[in-house]
């Protein structure tokens, strides 16, 4: 009985390889007869019910010219007056001719360099001095500490050390601070976007921030903190500022030049 069971289970092993040969070898046309065979199951239901034809007083089948009357005489009538419209060739227009845009021509004419104009009654200097170099943003001026050519956003006014500085106006001490290159330096509001700053003083200035001075108020003394401008005789650095911008200060101080 055993030898029996065993050669059955070698006789189904042998079965199942010889199966599985078969379907390698003939995949192709298996696969083939697979597709025959669905459409011929779809070719069917394209029969009748019964797998008949249709009958002969079925609707014949409508060429397409012959569907698109049908949908045309379906279609509601404002709509084909709409399409009927829209072929139709437009009559000739008997409208006058546009006329033509006028051309644009951008102006290219520069605008006016920032001049603020001078006070009527220029201020007094901050310390009484000499110009010894002028205000130069347009142009270089040579530096003696730095050995280069700069521009020069204020004027120098020479003075010897431990002399008066002053305020120029009554205003509001915004700024008292230490320049890393200009050195100790106060910066006063004055009002209608005109703003002072005097550098080059010697440490702490008797004014502080946010306090209230008066035209000719003491603010400091010429001291030599300036380390950008150390090369140059006893002096300090002076700038006017309107809405921001370095302008030139002989516009509204009035300083005495070399040759004065």
């Amino acid at each position: 009985m055993a030898n029996d069971r065993i050669a059955r289970r070698r006789r189904r092993a042998v079965s199942r390889a010889r199966l599985s040969l078969f379907i390698r070898r003939n995949a192709l046309y298996i696969g083939v007869g697979l597709c025959l065979a669905v459409l011929g199951g779809l070719f069917s239901l394209g029969l009748g019910k019964d797998g008949s034809t249709p009958p002969e007083d079925a609707p014949a089948e409508h060429s397409m010219d012959e569907r698109l009357q049908e949908a045309e005489g379906s279609t509601p009538a404002p709509w084909r007056q709409e399409a009927a419209r829209r072929t139709q060739r437009p009559a000739a227009s008997t409208a006058a001719p546009l006329t033509p845009a006028p051309t644009l021509t951008a102006d290219l004419t520069p605008a006016p360099s920032f001049s603020p104009a001078p006070v009527t009654e220029r201020w007094n200097p901050p310390v009484d001095g000499r110009l010894i170099r002028v205000y130069s943003m347009d142009g270089l001026i040579w530096s003696k500490t730095l050995k280069q050519w700069m521009t020069h956003s204020g004027v120098d006014i020479a003075a010897r050390n431990d002399s008066e500085v002053r305020s120029v106006a009554a205003g509001t001490v915004e700024r008292v601070y230490n320049d890393d290159m200009m050195g100790t330096t106060v910066v006063i509001d004055h009002g209608n976007g005109v703003k002072t700053a005097c550098s080059g003083l010697r440490e702490d200035p008797p004014v502080t921030e946010g306090q209230r001075i008066e035209a000719r108020a003491l603010i400091g003394l010429v001291g030599s903190t300036a380390i950008s401008e150390c090369a140059e005789e006893s002096h300090i650095h002076f700038e006017v500022l309107k809405d921001g911008r370095p302008v030139d200060p002989e516009g509204f101080v009035l300083l005495r030049r070399l040759d004065g």
